[in-house]
C-alpha cells in the first residue's frame, strides 16, 4: 500500500518481504506532542487491545473453571450469563513486542501486506462494522467493536495470531514515518554492524549492502521509502545533502 503522502527513496523488491505478514514503519514506545495517541504508548496499547478484543474467549475459559457457571460473591452466589465456546480458539498470549529487537509494527501509509494474513486477521478477529461479516451470530474468540486505525488493527491482530513479522530494524529498513533505523535500534535494541549488514542483505540485496555502507556516518539511514516524514521531522533533517542524495 502506497498512500498519496508516501514515496520510495530507492529500489523496492517485494519478493524480499514475502516471508512476513505485514511490514510498515515502526511506532515509538511513548506518546509525544506530535504523536499524542495512544497516551499510554504503543507498547502498552497493543497488548491491552488484544486482551480487550479476546474477552469472549477469556470469559469462556473462566467459565470452564467454575462449576456450572456459578461464582461466589461473598456469601451469595450469582449466576453468570453463559458464554458459548468460540468456534476457533486462539492463543491468548500476546508476544513481547518491545524487547529483544522487536518493535510495534507498523504504520500502514507505506506498507506491504500478505493477503493471506489479512484474511486470517479479519476471519479470526473481525471488526463488527468494517469486516463485512455478521459477527452478531458468530461465536468468536476475538472481535473488535471500537474504532482504531486500520494499521493498528492489523498490527495488533497479526501479532496476537503469532503471524511472521519483521524485527524492528528490518521494518525500519523498509519505511520511516516517525523513526529512522538509528532511532529504532536505540529504542528496541542495538545491533552489531555485522547483524545490521546481514539484515540489509536479506531485505535490500547485495547491492543494498553497498548503499547501506555509503550511508554510515550520516545522521540517518534512508529506508526504502517514507510516509509523511515532514509531519514528524524538521527540514534540517529531511533536506540535508545526504538525505536528498538517497
Amino acid at each position: 500500500m502506497i498512500q498519496g503522502d508516501s514515496f520510495l527513496c530507492h529500489h523496492l523488491d517485494p519478493n524480499k518481504w514475502r516471508d512476513v505478514a505485514f511490514v510498515g514503519g515502526v511506532w515509538p514506545k511513548d506518546a509525544s506532542r506530535l504523536n499524542p495517541s495512544p497516551p499510554e504508548g504503543m507498547c502498552m496499547f497493543m497488548p491491552a487491545r488484544w486482551r480487550s478484543w479476546t474477552r469472549k474467549q477469556r470469559m469462556w475459559e473462566s467459565q470452564q473453571q467454575q462449576q456450572g457457571g456459578v461464582v461466589k460473591n461473598g456469601k451469595n452466589k450469582k449466576k453468570k450469563h453463559p458464554v458459548n465456546r468460540p468456534t476457533k480458539m486462539l492463543n491468548m498470549t500476546f508476544p513481547p513486542i518491545c524487547t529483544g529487537g522487536k518493535g510495534p509494527v507498523g504504520n500502514g501509509g507505506l506498507s506491504l501486506r500478505s493477503r493471506t494474513w489479512m484474511a486470517e486477521a479479519i476471519t479470526n478477529c473481525p471488526h463488527s462494522s468494517y469486516s463485512g461479516m455478521n459477527t452478531s451470530d458468530m461465536d468468536l474468540a476475538c472481535s473488535v467493536l471500537g474504532v482504531d486505525n486500520e494499521d493498528a488493527y492489523f498490527g495488533i491482530v497479526l501479532a496476537g495470531l503469532q503471524a511472521p513479522l519483521p524485527t524492528a530494524f528490518e521494518a525500519a529498513l523498509f519505511s520511516a514515518e516517525m523513526l529512522f533505523p538509528e532511532e529504532v535500534t536505540s529504542f528496541y535494541g542495538e545491533l552489531s554492524t555485522e547483524d545490521k549488514e546481514r539484515y540489509v542483505q536479506h531485505r535490500w540485496g547485495q547491492d543494498g549492502v553497498s548503499l547501506f555502507k555509503q550511508m554510515q556516518g550520516n545522521d540517518y539511514t534512508v529506508p526504502i521509502g517514507m510516509h509523511k516524514p515532514w509531519w514528524y521531522h524538521s527540514d534540517e533533517v529531511l533536506q540535508t545533502t545526504d538525505m536528498l542524495h538517497h
